[in-house]
C-alpha cells in the first residue's frame, strides 16, 4: 500500500514552507506516475519533505470499504483520484485539509469535489456523491466535506481518547504502491505501530506518528484513516497528514482525531 495521498512527514515547526516542499514532491510524484492525483490536492507530506501525500506500499488487499471514501477532484466528466477519506456521518466525510487545497494553498471549489462510497475501488462500483460544502479546522490538517445526499453507508467511530505508544493500528488507502506506480484501483491496508502521540501534522496540530510493519503509506493515501481495534470494532485515531517521501515507513504523521472530535461533531450538528 503506497499512499495516503501526499504523505509528507511534517515534524515540529513545519509550516507553510514545508507545505511548499510537500507540494513540490507531489508534483514530482505526479510526473513520475504519469497521471494526475487531483488538482494538486493529493499531497501527503513527508518528514524531510513535509508537503507530500502518502499511499500504501506493501500491506494487503482490503476486502471491504466499510466507512471509507475515495476523494475525487475535477468536473463530473473528468474526475481523478486525489485522497482517501472516512465517512463519519452519512452526510459527512472526514479527510485532510491539504487534500482540498491546490498547490498555492487555495481551497478547491466544492463543485469540483466528490467522493465514491461503498466500493473497494476508487474508479468503479458503489456510488459517487458530490460535495455540497466543506469546512477546515484552523491549525490542524483536518477537513470535513458535506455531501449533497446521504452516503447511505457504514460510518466510522470517533474515540474520545488518543491511542497509546506501541499500539498496533491499521492504515487504509488507495495510494500508489510504488514511487512510479499509479494509485491502487483497490483499497489496501497496512499495519502500523504507534511511535509517538505528540508529533506534529502539516498544519501544526498534534499528530500520531507511526512506523510501518507490513506496509507503508505513500502518495495518494493522505486524508485516510488510521484505525485502532477495540473489542473488534474500528475506531479512527488519526487522519493521514504527511510522511516518508520514499514510502519506506520511516515515520508518518496522522492528525489526531480525538483532539478534533468536538469540532467534528459541532460541524455535523451546525452546518
Amino acid at each position: 500500500m503506497v499512499g495516503l495521498s501526499a504523505v509528507c512527514k511534517a515534524t515540529g515547526g513545519a509550516g507553510k514552507a514545508s507545505k511548499r516542499v510537500v507540494r513540490a514532491a507531489v508534483m514530482l510524484a505526479a510526473l513520475l506516475v504519469a497521471i494526475p492525483l487531483g488538482a494538486s490536492p493529493a499531497r501527503a507530506k513527508p518528514d524531510s519533505d513535509p508537503g507530500v501525500a502518502p499511499l500504501i506500499v506493501g500491506g494487503e488487499i482490503q476486502t471491504d470499504a466499510d466507512g471509507l471514501a475515495a476523494l475525487l477532484v475535477g468536473l463530473p466528466d473528468h474526475r481523478t483520484y486525489a485522497c482517501t477519506g472516512s465517512i463519519v456521518d452519512n452526510y459527512w466525510v472526514l479527510t485532510a485539509r491539504h487534500c482540498i487545497e491546490d498547490d498555492d494553498g487555495n481551497r478547491i471549489p466544492n463543485d469540483e469535489l466528490a467522493v465514491r462510497v461503498k466500493s473497494i475501488y476508487w474508479n468503479s462500483g458503489g456510488g459517487v456523491v458530490r460535495v455540497a460544502t466543506s469546512r477546515v479546522r484552523t491549525n490542524h490538517d483536518i477537513a470535513m466535506l458535506k455531501l449533497e445526499r446521504s452516503a447511505n453507508a457504514q460510518t466510522v467511530r470517533l474515540p474520545t481518547a488518543t491511542t497509546t505508544v506501541g499500539a498496533t493500528t491499521y492504515a487504509f488507502g488507495w495510494g500508489v504502491t510504488c514511487l512510479i506506480c499509479d494509485p491502487s484501483s483497490r483499497v489496501r491496508r497496512a499495519t502500523q505501530r504507534v511511535e509517538s502521540i505528540n508529533a506534529v501534522d502539516a498544519e501544526g496540530g498534534r499528530a500520531v506518528r507511526t512506523l510501518g510493519l507490513n506496509g507503508n503509506v505513500c502518495f495518494g493515501d493522505s486524508g485516510g484513516p488510521l484505525f485502532k481495534l477495540v473489542d473488534g470494532l474500528r475506531y479512527q485515531v488519526g487522519v493521514l497528514s504527511n510522511g516518508d517521501t520514499l514510502c519506506e515507513g520511516n515515520g508518518d504523521n496522522w492528525a489526531t482525531v480525538p483532539d478534533s472530535r468536538a469540532w467534528i461533531l459541532n460541524v455535523i450538528a451546525t452546518v
